[in-house]
């Protein structure tokens, strides 16, 4: 038996058809979406609002916000593990995926300090994460709303990024002064990795909280006994 548009219904521990067909739909409708399945277009996303709040006690030290941005590169993701469902949703899932790139890039404004530069601007920016590895550990509890009518709540998701290389571009610092956006982008482009360590849990957590409310969309569609054979 088969899902919409071609997707493998899968056994609800099998794990190796889970990783597939998360493949096959990333491939085919990341870009375009499924209505069936209450899957909205992926690459790219479209995030409203994305938001880093400043921490005094790092050497990253910024108010930064993209609204409107884009979030690209989830279409040429490749999932390369994947846990298997328990029938009462007891045990977490985990996925583990890498992209060639991820890119955030739009609108934004940034206050603040990044090590020993103070920073100020807004305008267009682009931060880009490539060969960008993925650890995802998503927490369910299951709903149910009727006889053979459980649905899969997502309760929290946890990520975790390590890409081999972080490259920032923000427009519009230090109101239009090149020597010193210059400046800025050396240094920035430089620590990257001492950067992304200090800024690492806040884009995990904001991050999680989109692909929370992505997955509960797409979960909520169908339940379990539809999803999955052995249910």
């Amino acid at each position: 038996m088969t899902l919409a548009a071609g997707i493998n219904k899968c056994a609800i521990s099998d794990e190796n058809c889970l990783k597939n067909s998360i493949n096959y739909v990333l491939k085919n409708y990341a870009k375009t979406g499924l209505k069936e399945l209450g899957l909205v277009q992926l690459d790219p996303l479209r995030v409203k609002k994305f938001s880093l709040g400043k921490n005094p006690k790092s050497p990253v030290n910024i108010d930064l916000t993209f609204s409107n941005a884009d979030l690209l590169g989830l279409g040429d993701a490749q999932v390369k593990k994947a846990s298997a469902f328990t029938v009462d949703l007891s045990r977490d899932i985990t996925f583990d995926m890498v992209s060639p790139r991820i890119t955030l890039k739009g609108p934004y404004s940034i206050e603040g300090k990044v090590l020993i530069l103070p920073i100020q601007g807004k305008g267009d920016a682009q931060i880009e994460l490539k060969r960008c590895k993925v650890h995802a550990v998503i927490k369910l509890k299951a709903v149910k709303k009727g006889p053979r009518q459980t649905i899969a709540e997502v309760v929290d998701v946890k990520l975790d990024l390590d890409p081999s290389r972080v490259t920032y571009k923000f427009d519009g610092l230090f109101n239009g002064q090149k020597a010193q956006s210059d400046n800025f982008h050396a240094l920035v482009n430089e620590s990257w990795l001492e950067i992304f360590n200090e800024l690492k849990a806040d884009i995990s957590t904001a991050t999680g909280l989109i692909f929370k409310s992505i997955l509960n969309r797409t979960l909520s569609k169908l339940p379990l006994e539809q999803l999955f054979t052995g249910v």
